[in-house]
């Protein structure tokens, strides 16, 4: 009888192993739309966010072949720009919110198309162009939120599928214009606490793949990196403090593992926190697991000090460090198998994440929680690197 109950146990503690286990995830038989966002590495990200109709028309100004030149000479592999944010203003025209708000073409919604002007200014240098979009409309512009059927108040307002499904309208509007030119979308505010959700961030990715069935879509949580939604295609990965912060491997519960962070002292700020060294080396060791970086650089509003929308010097000078510090890999095997497993005791990867990070959200937990990692060369290069560099992140 004992040892029947033994047999027993095992059986189910096998099932349950099969169950929960799951194994690797490699771009061929998970993601491959997010192949070319791995092989781009690193790529920049921009807060430009008119906050009025005077910035508005400066936001007209912005030279995207100026942009476009300093983003090819830093190595970045893509550009993020803001569609807008929390004042209303917004950096392209689209019919569709403008019939919702009742606002006119340019007292809201720009009348030049800048997400165009700056995808034909990157083409030819092979950058490609990512939107950023908040999860609901402008939450300082009262107007949009009552055509939109929700709350007025300056703050996020609860959100649902009925007004997701309205929101989803003014996505399509661009995804459907902009189809292929678009690479990629970042979702801002996809909070718990507001009502987003499975379904939401459902509607939200077949809004943006309608117009670009390989557009890679992400729903930002707040500030951690995790796979938040079964919709996203790699992590939001927003972080302010981000050198404790490296993967395992490319994935994040097959999401590919990506972090966002800010070269300045805040965000969109132009000026400069932290050693170039250390840039270079958390996103080199970032790259070689198989992980993908975007920096925020800031944008100049002033005529005087340049041409609208160019980075600064201080940051152009950190973000050439980088690229200059980036591994010679071949595109097609940064972090793909063939891989062997060894015991979680034994993997050198461990020293990975620092002794105080080790409950930090950036490891995929539930292919790793019966103690197993798949390890590869290149793996065990990124754990050398950025063992090296621990105590430069934490001077």
């Amino acid at each position: 009888m004992r040892k029947r109950n033994m047999i027993i146990s095992s059986v189910v503690v096998t099932i349950a192993l099969a169950l929960f286990q799951r194994p690797p995830c490699h771009a061929d038989s998970e993601n491959p739309n997010t192949d070319w966002f791995r092989d781009a590495r690193y790529g920049v990200f921009m807060h430009l966010l008119p906050r009025d109709a005077n910035s508005l028309a400066l936001a007209d100004d912005f030279d995207a072949n100026a942009l476009a030149e300093q983003l090819e000479s830093v190595g970045a592999g893509y550009f993020v720009l803001t569609l807008g944010q929390n004042s209303g203003f917004m950096n392209s025209p689209n019919p569709t919110y403008s019939r919702y708000t009742g606002y006119e073409p340019g007292q809201r919604c720009s009348k030049r198309d800048l997400p165009i002007d700056i995808y034909k200014a990157l083409r030819p240098k092979g950058i490609r162009l990512m939107l950023y979009l908040p999860c609901q409309v402008p939450n300082g512009d009262a107007r949009a939120q009552k055509a939109f059927g929700l709350p007025q108040g300056a703050k996020d307002q609860p959100i649902d599928v009925e007004f997701a499904r309205k929101w989803a309208e003014v996505i399509y509007d661009w995804s459907s214009r902009y189809k292929e030119k678009v690479a990629g979308w970042w979702f801002d505010g996809g909070y718990e606490w507001i009502g987003f959700n499975e379904q939401i961030a459902e509607i939200y990715a077949d809004a943006v793949k309608r117009g670009n069935p390989k557009a890679i879509v992400t729903f930002n949580p707040g500030v951690k990196l995790i796979r938040w939604t079964m919709a996203e295609d790699y992590t939001a990965g927003e972080l302010n403090e981000p050198f404790g912060v490296i993967p395992t491997s490319r994935w994040v519960d097959c999401s590919q593992w990506h972090a966002l962070t800010f070269l300045g002292s805040h965000w969109s700020g132009r000026d400069t926190r932290y050693a170039t060294e250390k840039w270079a080396s958390w996103v080199r060791a970032a790259v070689l697991a198989g992980g993908v970086v975007t920096i925020d650089a800031g944008p100049n509003w002033n005529p005087k000090e340049g041409s609208i929308g160019s980075m600064s010097q201080g940051q152009i000078n950190q973000l050439k460090a980088i690229r200059d510090a980036q591994p010679s890999l071949p595109k097609s095997n940064i972090i793909d198998p063939p891989s062997v497993e060894i015991p979680e005791s034994e993997s050198p990867l461990r020293t990975l994440v620092r002794p105080e990070q080790t409950d930090a959200p950036l490891v995929n937990r539930r292919s790793n929680a019966f103690g197993r990692f798949p390890v590869t060369a290149l793996q065990i290069q990124a754990k050398t690197e950025a063992t090296r560099n621990i105590t430069a992140f934490n001077d």
